[in-house]
């Protein structure tokens, strides 16, 4: 989907303090030998802090940042992977209470990992459907330190860290501008995210912890999970490409891939692949090595990082990726205009 007046006026990041893959060996938390295969280098840990408080703090930096008042804002969407609080309970709401009040919807989204970008592609929507709509504000957060989840063996591959993104997409400008964003879905996939577990009772009704590793080894889908693993790729890779041609662009005019933070080396080269030789180079690895898989804010927190680091400049494109359970990928292409003042400045 091609765009023309939606901007990015704000971002904003909550990464709390770090733990290291050397203290979590060291703990018995991590296996040695995966930490130096996969490169890991820390996770960030929030403790006690509940996700939408993370996103409460990410949303008041992204709303200072983009000069935007409360009443500017038409719609609030929460994006979440994990529990957020109380089961039968709106943490959209009490992020919006918290931030910018008022009587606009206020909606989740649980879209996996893919989460934010889903949520890029939903509010723009939602802001270009009426010419009296101005700004949205998008937060996501969660907190992998819950009894069920055992951070640093629960998924293949990644380590789950605690971050909070935000960003505020305005039509009256920005110091970017959303080129296009588009998404794909591969359904006969979803079972890899499921395995052998019920759908009922939900597991986390029962006790049931989350091993995704399990999950995928028990999964008996239509294909092996090589095959399985190839189709993603391919699936991936066709929508970049589809992505770049429907805003006129090829890969040398990306500057920097804002992707899921995996700590697979053959899984980030095949994602980045499409981008020619230097591709490694305009990926966020060393970023997101330093905070772990963060569930939905990967591709929101690498790209507060690259714009608050002064990491890309006026004219530069930042590709943003996104691949959650279902199995659901997105694509975007943000375009700089402008370097950001600080929050507050």
């Amino acid at each position: 989907m091609l765009l023309s007046d939606v901007y990015l006026a704000g971002l904003g990041a909550c990464v709390p303090a770090r733990v290291t893959t050397e203290e979590a060996v060291a703990a018995g938390w991590y296996d040695a030998a995966e930490a130096e295969a996969l490169g890991w280098r820390s996770v960030a840990v929030a403790g006690g802090t509940p996700a939408p408080d993370m996103a409460i703090e990410a949303a008041r930096e992204a709303l200072a940042a983009s000069a935007h008042a409360d009443a500017d804002i038409d719609v609030l969407i929460h994006v979440s992977c994990n529990h957020q609080g109380p089961d039968l309970w709106s943490p959209q709401h009490y992020v919006l209470r918290h931030t910018v009040g008022g009587t606009i919807p206020a909606l989740e989204i649980r879209q996996g990992c893919n989460g934010f970008l889903a949520a890029m592609e939903f509010a723009s929507l939602y802001l270009t459907a009426s010419a009296d709509r101005t700004a949205a504000l998008i937060t996501s957060a969660d907190n992998w330190g819950d009894p069920l989840v055992d951070r640093w063996r629960a998924t293949p591959g990644g380590l789950f860290g605690d971050v909070a993104a935000a960003c505020v997409l305005s039509r009256r400008g920005g110091f970017a501008r959303l080129v296009n964003v588009r998404a794909v879905s591969l359904p006969e996939l979803e079972e890899l995210n499921r395995g052998g577990e019920p759908l009922f009772p939900p597991g986390c009704t029962t006790g049931t912890r989350v091993d995704l590793r399990e999950r995928a080894a028990t999964y008996k889908g239509g294909q092996d999970l090589v095959d399985a693993g190839r189709l993603m790729g391919e699936t991936q890779r066709a929508l970049i490409v589809e992505t770049l041609e429907e805003a006129g662009l090829k890969p040398q005019d990306i500057t920097r891939v804002a992707h899921q933070f995996v700590g697979d080396r053959q899984v980030l080269g095949r994602l980045l692949e499409p981008f020619g030789e230097d591709a490694a180079d305009k990926g966020v690895w060393d970023f997101g090595r330093g905070v772990g898989h963060t569930g939905a804010s990967d591709q929101s927190s690498a790209l507060h990082h690259l714009v608050s680091t002064g990491a890309v400049s006026p004219g530069d494109r930042v590709m943003l990726l996104g691949a959650g359970a279902g199995i659901s990928f997105s694509c975007a292409v943000v375009e700089i205009l402008d370097v950001p003042a600080p929050a507050g400045a």
